[in-house]
């Protein structure tokens, strides 16, 4: 009999198998894939120059102590996000501009002083403490920066933020989230910034997953079970039974479940979740987000003035950062295909996902067809709703009205099922922080519960 049966060996079940294990706890950890990392994933490049990141990528090393401190304990190679040069904005397929990086775009006055009106708005929403209102909560983002007056242009650029941050369109998550990720996240600033002052200031030169494998090691590979689906969940009371589609069985006095709640309806818990939690988890829908991450001999954009920034309203690319890692000579523009664009560009078969990057790449950086753009080394593209144990990326997002209505029982334990996942975590929702963070605490929750209780004799 186990002491804690770990379903997911994602940043967040990692750390909370690690962390119980400190405690003294005995621990398993069961995971579907083949690997460990969940949306961290690092593929290596043919060339042999490094790794593309599929998935989470960007770190920071004063404002995330616990990534940091493994980045330390590990001794991992990290790389400042390159700001460097020109960034651009596409408007149209006729209307680009270039911009210093960092600055409002060059809008029209009224535009520009009506964009920085919502922008200030949702920053200072976002400095506050506890859950906004339920009526917040029963509005779309859109309507509610609608209400407060934004002009066209700036509905557009708050959808432009709704597809970078959760691959979802303003109308389909509700202000209130919207403004409790920014509250979770330091503000509305600290999450779209790329210096030191925000979320995407540092990455790694070996790949994020290296966190993962390096504490997978610590855990010990005896311990941790790949490619073992779990098929059901049994809370008999005294303790939990899990069951693979493999056909393992494994007890414990508790389980932790590191899922997307996304996925809870797919898994047969027995006894049923409550109605309540059913209603807020079933609910819950992980946005279109993709990467097309291309890969160059050298860094063409940086001669031409650029530093590889650039959003689009336009699409199918919404965003793009030059992601090289130059000490390995390794030179990349990732590129983010999301929201309602990513799910239309996710259905093209993979050539011509490609081939519609590249024009755009193209389009952006005005240059032709002979240029580098159409002359990459390698090419990658990662869509997470086409992933069968990630559904989406990069957080559960409550539907409508749920997040305040349900906040009692969301990530709430229900008898012996405790639930982590960076969506639960009070710091850093979204981020490898923020799994490392629901994880630490999901542990502590557990190791709390199982001395207030003495081992059941079976």
């Amino acid at each position: 009999m186990l002491d804690v049966v770990v379903i997911g060996a994602g940043f967040s079940g990692l750390e909370a198998a690690y962390s119980a294990q400190q405690a003294g706890l005995s621990v398993a950890v069961v995971e579907a894939r083949d690997r460990v990392g969940g949306k961290i994933w690092s593929a290596p490049l043919a060339s042999g120059r490094g790794y593309a990141d599929l998935g989470g990528a960007w770190i920071n090393d004063s404002l995330q102590p616990r990534v940091w401190a493994y980045v330390q304990k590990f001794g991992l190679g990290v790389v400042k996000q390159r700001l460097e040069g020109r960034a651009v904005m596409q408007e149209s397929q006729e209307k680009r501009f270039e911009f210093p990086f960092g600055v409002t775009p060059d809008f029209s006055p009224e535009e520009k002083k009506n964009l920085e009106y919502i922008r200030d708005h949702i920053q200072a929403e976002s400095l506050k403490t506890g859950l906004p209102s339920a009526q917040v909560d029963n509005v779309s983002l859109d309507q509610y920066v609608r209400d407060l007056g934004a002009l066209p242009k700036t509905a557009q650029m708050v959808n432009l933020w709704a597809r970078v941050m959760h691959g979802l369109e303003s109308t389909e998550e509700s202000a209130a989230w919207f403004i409790d990720y920014c509250r979770r996240n330091k503000g509305l600033l600290a999450i779209r910034a790329d210096d030191s002052t925000g979320g995407q200031h540092l990455r790694f030169q070996d790949g994020a997953q290296s966190i993962a494998t390096e504490i997978a090691k610590l855990i010990g590979a005896g311990n941790i079970h790949l490619a073992s689906p779990v098929a059901s969940i049994n809370d008999y009371g005294s303790h939990v039974g899990v069951i693979t589609r493999t056909g393992k069985t494994f007890l414990a006095r508790k389980c932790i479940l590191s899922v997307p709640s996304t996925m809870y309806k797919e898994l047969n818990i027995t006894p049923a979740l409550p109605q309540a939690v059913q209603e807020v988890t079933n609910n819950t829908i992980l946005g279109d987000y993709n990467k097309a991450i291309v890969c160059y001999d050298k860094p063409w954009w940086r001669e031409q003035g650029f530093n590889g920034y650039f959003a689009s309203y336009l699409g199918p690319v919404i965003l793009a950062r030059d992601t090289s890692v130059d000490e390995r000579k390794h030179y990349s523009l990732t590129c983010f295909v999301n929201g309602l664009p990513g799910r239309q560009w996710s259905k093209l078969p993979p050539h011509e996902r490609r081939a519609v990057v590249l024009k755009q790449v193209a389009q952006i950086f005005k240059t032709d067809t002979k240029s580098e753009v159409f002359r990459p080394i390698e090419v990658f593209d990662q869509i997470w709703q086409h992933e069968e144990f990630s559904r989406g990326a990069l957080a559960p997002v409550t539907a409508l009205g749920h997040l305040t209505k349900y906040a009692s029982v969301y990530g709430r334990p229900v008898g012996n099922v405790h639930f982590v996942g960076t969506e639960y975590s009070p710091e850093w929702k979204g981020y490898m922080e923020g799994a490392l963070c629901s994880g630490e605490l999901g542990a502590r929750q557990v190791v709390e519960a199982i001395q207030r209780v003495p081992a059941a004799k079976l």
